[in-house]
């Protein structure tokens, strides 16, 4: 029975020290419910309404949503404004609402489509996801919150030939405004040469940005950042905010590539053996003298696709 009191007594504690959101904003179950309705109306209004017709279809379906749950848009705006200063709150909010919507999807029959297919590749292998930062993040075009950077290490599993598909899904809540994020990649090479791939985003869903491979120079640095601009608006006041999930970076090895790079090193093994003191001449077909034993050059089988750089990439010459 004592034990009980103060197991009791140690779990008020931890609810009363529990930061709650104030009775005056939408509390977090029903913000959840309410931005997935809003995200399902937005998705209807984009399918059934393409063009500058949809904006419209939009706002009447989210005030639809609003009325639903009985909250005015004041009210929203304000729930909102309290969500941005907390932004672990949202955030999470956000991580149930996207497993909601994926879900719904799956259920009606869509295909997973590039990231699903995606999702099952560790770090190892020729295709690989070796994206280890965070895959979910919030962004919105006020200082210190409208720019994600981020750094890829580089390790002796990348090699010459290798290319790269830089992936994840967007949702937005977008008042009005051209939105426009811009998503950067900066690949360094050996002898300081430089590959920028740059894309944008303006549209919910999926988004890519492919980066090339250099069969040439190996890879020695790679960066990046998602930047979100308030695009041709500049209220402030203005709701605009984009949420990102799913992130992956998916490798490719050119398999072609790389058993190129091993037989040059086999190559420059044997020729190095023939001229050591003691060792065994070889002809200039790479044969053994004695004929005991035969080395022959294998062609390497068909190398992987690499996929080429998007129509939006620039490349930087390389430093003199």
């Amino acid at each position: 029975m004592k034990h009980s009191l103060i197991g009791l007594l140690a779990l008020l504690f931890v609810m009363a020290c529990t930061p709650t959101v104030p009775s005056q904003f939408i509390q977090p179950d029903e913000m959840e419910d309410l931005l997935y309705d809003y995200h399902v109306a937005q998705a209807m209004a984009r399918l059934d309404h393409p063009g500058e017709s949809g904006e419209v279809e939009k706002n009447r379906n989210f005030l639809a949503v609003l009325n639903k749950y009985g909250v005015t848009q004041a009210k929203f705006d304000s729930s909102l404004v309290y969500y941005y200063s907390h932004l672990d709150k949202l955030k999470k909010i956000y991580i149930e609402v996207n497993e909601r919507l994926s879900d719904n999807a799956k259920s009606l029959g869509a295909d997973v489509g590039t990231m699903g297919h995606f999702s099952q590749y560790t770090a190892n292998g020729d295709t690989a996801n070796i994206w280890t930062g965070t895959t979910d993040l919030l962004l919105m075009p006020r200082p210190t919150m409208n720019r994600f950077d981020f750094t890829v290490k580089v390790d002796t599993a990348f090699h010459k030939g290798d290319s790269f598909l830089f992936q994840f899904m967007t949702e937005y809540i977008w008042q009005n405004g051209m939105k426009d994020a811009v998503v950067c990649f900066v690949s360094k090479y050996e002898g300081d040469s430089i590959i920028q791939t740059v894309n944008h985003v303006a549209v919910a869903g999926l988004a890519q940005i492919r980066i090339p491979a250099n069969k040439e120079k190996k890879l020695k640095e790679m960066k990046g950042y998602i930047y979100l601009g308030r695009g041709n608006d500049l209220d402030d006041k203005t709701r605009k905010m984009m949420f990102i999930s799913q992130i992956q970076l998916i490798r490719f090895h050119d398999k072609e590539a790389q058993n190129e790079s091993e037989i040059k090193v086999l190559q420059k093994d044997s020729i190095q053996s023939s001229n050591h003191p003691g060792g065994e001449k070889l002809d200039s077909a790479g044969d053994r003298v004695n004929g005991r034993l035969r080395h022959k050059t294998i062609s390497p089988p068909p190398g992987a696709t690499i996929h080429g750089m998007d129509a939006g990439s620039d490349r930087i010459k390389t430093k003199p």
